[in-house]
């Protein structure tokens, strides 16, 4: 992103001045947990503050989370390139996804334990915990790490320095706060994250549809009139009259797209890792769920509408172009389309002053997603890994976890910064975006197909072993088939028999519903060829949730 016409002095002030204020969150996080009674109480308020959040902060850090620059900006695309009928493939999945993790607030605390890793192995076993560990690290450090590399590619170029030395001096902030303070910090920085990503959202939103009303009243017509003429892309969306444009939330000869995405990536979002431990981190279920209705009206309303907003009438401000013979994305976008809208409208339509606000805005909000993914990762590693086959088999003392949990959350930022570089890289570059692509059918079909039978009395620990294994293999090995040796061009017997010839191949997610499919057959096979469990396990749910944090952190430390 340009910002020639912004000096970039004025960037490194403002940034200094950021990197201050979470320095300062971090430093007062650090100084609440060495106030703590002993080091138990550090280390719980270092992983999950205490259970002391209100259902603001929680919905505030969860839609802080959710701002990826890539789903931002995969969501302007989609409605962009196929219209109204684009909200199908991320917008409405997107929501839905908000509204599955509101109900599972409620289920989710009666569970004594702060990791969905140590939830499963309260229910299951050991093994379970241990197993769906790495898959969480492997998504959550691919996606923390392409943020990373993400950021560092718009506020480089601002600032006068390399990608690769941007990464470098964006993540040591961000190393400090979390070093200091862990999840306190995180939630208490997401608060001012939200902040940034609204204001950029809901400022460009206003600005484009402000141009495309000048655009339209200079051609004598309305912005509806000028996006009813105007052609899309519509490489997905299947018309059902193909002399129509693509302006219904229905407009398929196929329903097989938005199914696939219901099916390969929904249940995965909705089991994301950063939403359950917000939840749990309430200070009562109430909160929780109010927390979750609170994640709802701040994505629909702040993330959602203005994101798809800016990719429909990008149509008007940024009109597709005739490219051999082929309706393409303007030129003007660049290489990658509409992903490009928000950052080209910003250089191209914003005056210098806002213009160098919201560049700094987008760069530094990213920072919420980095250290949220970051926290998860290290969490995984520390928490569910490292805890319960090292430091407790070694018996050592709290204070001396609490010490090394710190550092393997310096050391998960390390790799993000290592990944972020390769990012820059042709060769690994390439690799690392599939394994981008990868991460969400893996959180779809190798953890949430784990843990939504938390609660299915039947379910035992070979099923749940079976399903994580079968899913997390199964989605690896068809992203190969499909998207190397294929190159998505297949056949689907029963769903290709419904759909039509390609209906799976041309999705480009068919990895994401075949490792869904392997996972639920391995968890109902295992299951009923174990034994039922035992009552002890099932024990491990309770009957209510529990808001006694006493009783939670209790059952947590035994």
């Amino acid at each position: 992103m340009g910002s020639s016409d912004v000096s970039p002095l004025w960037y490194w002030f403002v940034f200094f001045l950021y990197i201050a204020f979470l320095i300062s969150v971090g430093l007062n996080a650090y100084r609440k947990q060495k106030s703590s009674a002993n080091a138990e109480e550090e280390s719980n308020d270092y992983w999950i503050t205490g259970r002391s959040q209100p259902a603001y902060m929680v919905g505030m850090s969860v839609a802080s989370g959710w701002m990826l620059i890539g789903m931002i900006t995969w969501m302007t695309w989609a409605t962009y390139d196929l219209g109204i009928s684009g909200l199908w493939v991320v917008a409405i999945p997107w929501f839905i996804s908000n509204i599955w993790q509101f109900l599972m607030a409620r289920p989710l605390r009666r569970i004594k334990a702060i990791s969905q890793c140590q939830m499963l192995q309260n229910r299951f076993g050991l093994p379970a915990r241990i197993l769906s560990a790495p898959i969480n690290i492997f998504s959550y450090t691919i996606w923390s790490a392409a943020e990373l590399y993400a950021a560092s590619l718009i506020m480089a170029p601002a600032l006068g320095i390399s990608i690769e030395t941007m990464i470098i001096v964006y993540a040591i902030p961000i190393a400090l706060y979390m070093w200091m303070g862990g999840f306190r910090s995180v939630i208490n920085a997401n608060v001012v994250q939200f902040f940034m990503g609204a204001i950029i959202l809901i400022v460009t939103s206003v600005a484009i549809f402000l141009t495309s009303h000048g655009i339209a009243a200079a051609h004598h017509t309305t912005v509806w009139g000028m996006l009813q003429a105007q052609p899309i892309v519509n490489s997905l969306a299947y018309p059902v009259d193909p002399a129509q444009h693509s302006t219904s939330f229905f407009a398929y000869v196929s329903i097989s797209f938005p199914i696939i995405v219901m099916l390969g990536l929904v249940p995965g979002w909705a089991a994301a890792e950063d939403f359950w431990l917000k939840a749990q981190a309430a200070r009562s279920t109430h909160e929780a769920r109010m927390g979750g209705i609170y994640s709802i009206i701040f994505n629909t309303f702040v993330i959602v509408i203005p994101a798809a907003i800016i990719g429909v009438l990008g149509l008007i401000v940024f009109p597709p172009e005739t490219k051999d013979g082929v309706l393409s994305a303007a030129a003007v976008l660049g290489d990658k389309g509409a992903y490009n809208i928000i950052s080209t409208y910003i250089n191209t339509y914003m005056p210098p002053l806002l213009k160098g606000l919201l560049i700094f805005l987008l760069s530094a909000h990213t920072m919420s997603t980095v250290a949220n993914y970051s926290n998860i990762c290290a969490m995984n590693l520390s928490y569910d890994v490292l805890q319960p086959l090292i430091y407790k088999k070694r018996n050592w003392t709290d204070e001396r976890i609490v010490k090394w949990s710190r550092l393997v959350t310096v050391f998960m930022i390390i790799v993000n910064i290592l990944l972020a570089e390769l990012y820059n890289s042709p060769v690994f570059g390439a690799t690392l975006n599939d394994a981008y692509f990868l991460s969400s059918g893996l959180l779809t079909a190798g953890i949430s197909v784990m843990l939504y039978v938390l609660w299915w009395k039947r379910a035992n620990l070979l099923g749940v072993m079976l399903g994580g294994l079968a899913g997390t293999l199964g989605t690896f090995i068809f992203f190969i088939l499909e998207n190397k040796i294929w190159k998505n061009s297949y056949y689907t017997p029963i769903w290709d028999s419904i759909f039509g010839a390609g209906a799976m191949a041309n999705s480009y997610l068919g990895y994401c519903v075949i490792g869904l499919v392997c996972g639920i057959v391995g968890v109902i096979v295992g299951t009923y060829v174990g034994k039922p469990p035992s009552q002890e396990l099932l024990s491990a749910i309770a009957d209510q949730p529990i808001d006694n944090n006493e009783e939670f952190f209790s059952g947590i430390n035994a």
